[in-house]
């Protein structure tokens, strides 16, 4: 297992110069356009917004909450993550069940559906692989609950839509260079104009490297998005773009820390522990090819299309280890080294057509489509048999444990493939029945052919859903409406269960009523209550053979939602959401998945003074009440509720230069950072980060 060696903080300065430079030279050519860019600080979006229902309405129109996430939320608060970004979100739980592994949940259940520009398909493995960077990101929208429309294909908990940076006509750009904890060093650069007559592009690039808190991980991070858009006439324009995204770790946790130690009582680790050897990594490569087609058909109608090829890749070595070690010897632990390969393939196709028409005398909406996916999934483990199971010693956390080499295996019993063809017919209509109350009524029918295999056992299975949305809105005024929603959602599983057989499809539904203010077309509050249901949803069971099982269960959940984002006034920006779960329960009445907090809220703004305008002062706070994981009847884990306060200061020294200084975890809160696994590791403590901005 030979890896390359990561430059040094030197050498990667000196590069990061030479991009800098490029982009400076790349302004100075132009000296009329060397301008800076004013930027507008607007949290939230508080204009048209598709991702719910793929008709042009507003976040205050759609019958459902809608969290977003603007492009100015991610540069104050240095969300440079998706994990960052979506820890930030409110009503969203980050489950880092493993450092490069991830689970997210809403409403109680899995997150499983991430869309791009409004195209997207679930995870086909269940969780995410590594740590996308947010640069290519204008700004990110979460829909709650089931967005049968969109996506029938969901759990009812959230789906997240990506929407990406496009090109602009007039040059502009920025970039950036980060300094702060573990070592971390990362450039930013971003630079957008016209390449000729109707034709202008876009580039994006980061490059990162950092240590970690964690014992022994490093990461290094890498990213190029490369957009042009053509516009043919004033009526079609065609967009072109690529990214590629890899994240190479060392150090690398297959599992976490064990909580009990032999005699039951909880383990108390430095929160730097790592059970991850000095030879562990985990290189992902995320690439996404896309092709998108507007055309104006007339004053009233359009015309959508969009070709997708996204790539996953990730190439591993790593050790699992469990066990329960003995407090006082610390003996007791086993190691299972794997070499883990995957290779996933989406090929996605997406056509719709929308815009309105004249009924009994009113103005009505009408979206229709089509959707076509091909999905390619192939993973396969590698063990060293002669290794595999074996006792380890009592320095365990130290990383210095040895294996030879991987031997080879059979793809059927050691790995699993999964092959799916998706098709779908989306149909929706929003209906003014008055000036004050609109209908919207939609189906999505989809079939979704699934073939391969999982360790051993067949996971073939074949479904046809149509899922049905219904959405009313009634407004009492210029900035009060009532609305209620409904939407349902199925989610075929390419899980196991602990007997090794397929885990089957999971359906469910949701059910929405609230309220929706308009302050001064500034900001959108929302107060929602909902309720959710989802049947033979895949729980984790345990890892069995190297396997991670699942349960096929039921469960409901229901509980309220409050979200505010946008300005007030002229001198704050505002993000706040508070989530109550009233209860997640199985089909026992049980309180279920109780490693999702039940009370949950997120709050962040900046402050910018009259007095001192080049100042902007920010800080953002996230608490959850107390979580708990029982494994055994006998054993119970919890995790007290805590809060985490991040703070952040911007000084603008000029028109083209800012200095800002960013500071996470300020009370340096020791926290586990989830308990959705009977393992788990620390959060990271407190950590400070400069970044210095020029832009243009």
């Amino acid at each position: 297992m030979l890896r390359t060696k990561p430059l040094s903080a030197a050498a990667l300065a000196v590069k990061l110069s030479f991009i800098s430079i490029a982009i400076s030279h790349s302004a100075a050519a132009n000296p009329a356009n060397n301008q800076a860019v004013e930027v507008i600080q607007v949290y939230g979006n508080q204009g048209a917004s598709r991702s719910a229902t793929k008709l042009d309405l507003t976040v205050y129109e759609t019958p459902q909450t809608v969290t977003v996430v603007s492009r100015p939320q991610m540069d104050d608060f240095a969300l440079r993550s998706v994990n960052d970004l979506l820890a930030y979100t409110p009503g969203v739980t980050v489950e880092k069940v493993e450092t490069d592994r991830i689970y997210y949940t809403a409403r109680g259940f899995d997150v499983v559906n991430f869309q791009y520009d409004g195209i997207g398909v679930p995870f086909s493995a269940g969780l995410s692989h590594g740590n996308p960077d947010t640069a290519v990101f204008e700004r990110v929208e979460v829909i709650k609950g089931a967005a049968g429309l969109v996506t029938g294909l969901a759990n009812p908990s959230a789906t997240v839509n990506y929407l990406r940076k496009r090109p602009s006509e007039q040059l502009s750009g920025y970039a950036s260079l980060s300094a702060g904890s573990d070592s971390r060093l990362r450039f930013e650069g971003d630079v957008s104009g016209s390449l000729g007559a109707n034709l202008n592009g876009r580039a994006v690039v980061v490059k990162e490297r950092a240590d970690s808190y964690l014992d022994r991980k490093e990461d290094d991070n890498s990213l190029l998005y490369l957009v042009a858009e053509y516009v043919f006439s004033e009526h079609t324009a065609i967009t072109l773009g690529h990214s590629y995204n890899l994240n190479k770790v060392d150090g690398s946790l297959s599992g976490a820390l064990p909580l009990f130690y032999s005699d039951g009582s909880p383990t108390d680790f430095d929160v730097a522990t790592s059970t991850a050897p000095e030879w562990a990594y985990r290189d992902v490569k995320n690439s996404q090819t896309f092709a998108e087609l507007r055309h104006q058909l007339s004053d009233n109608w359009s015309l959508n299309a969009l070709l997708s090829e996204n790539k996953v890749v990730q190439d591993s070595a790593v050790m699992y280890v469990y066990g329960a070690p003995d407090k006082q010897t610390g003996l007791g632990m086993i190691g299972l080294p794997n070499q883990y390969d995957l290779d996933e393939t989406q090929r996605i196709a997406d056509l719709y057509l929308s815009g309105s028409y004249s009924l009994f005398g009113r103005q009505h909406e009408l979206m229709l489509g089509v959707n076509y996916a091909h999905i390619e999934l192939f993973g396969q483990s590698f063990y060293d048999n002669e290794f595999s199971d074996s006792a380890l010693g009592a320095d365990w956390a130290a990383g210095k444990t040895q294996v030879g080499d991987f031997d080879a295996s059979d793809p059927y019993s050691s790995g699993h493939q999964d092959k799916q063809i998706h098709r779908s017919v989306y149909l929706a209509t929003r209906l003014h029945l008055s000036d004050a109350f609109s209908l919207l009524l939609g189906a999505r029918n989809m079939s979704v052919a699934q073939h391969g295999y999982s360790y051993g056992t067949d996971a073939s299975s074949d479904a046809t859903e149509t899922v049905p949305y219904l959405g009313g809105l009634y407004e009492l005024n210029e900035n009060m409406a009532l609305y209620a929603s409904y939407s349902e959602v199925f989610t075929p599983q390419s899980f196991v269960d602990p007997d090794f057989q397929a885990l089957g499809v999971a359906k469910g539904n949701n059910a929405e009523i609230g309220a929706k203010f308009n302050l001064n077309n500034n900001a959108t509050a929302t107060l929602a209550l909902f309720r959710a249901d989802l049947k033979n949803v895949g729980e984790f069971a345990a890892v069995n053979n190297g396997v991670n099982t699942y349960h096929g269960l039921d469960y409901q959940s229901d509980g309220a939602e409050l979200e505010l984002v946008g300005s007030i006034g002229d001198a704050f920006n505002i993000s706040f959401g508070y989530t109550w779960l009233n209860s997640v329960e199985g089909n026992d009445g049980q309180q279920v998945r109780t490693y999702v907090p039940r009370n949950m809220a997120k709050l962040s703004g900046v402050y910018y003074p009259s007095s001192l305008p080049a100042l902007s002062l920010g800080a953002s706070l996230k608490w959850q009440d107390d979580i708990y994981i029982e494994p055994q009847p006998a054993l119970r884990r919890e995790q007290p509720g805590y809060a985490l306060i991040d703070l952040f200061v911007r000084y603008e020294a000029s028109d083209n230069l800012s200095l800002a200084l960013n500071a996470s975890n300020m009370t340096d809160k020791k926290h586990l950072a989830s308990l959705y696994w009977d393992q788990a590791f620390y959060g990271a403590p407190r950590q400070v980060q400069a970044t210095l901005t020029w832009r243009y």
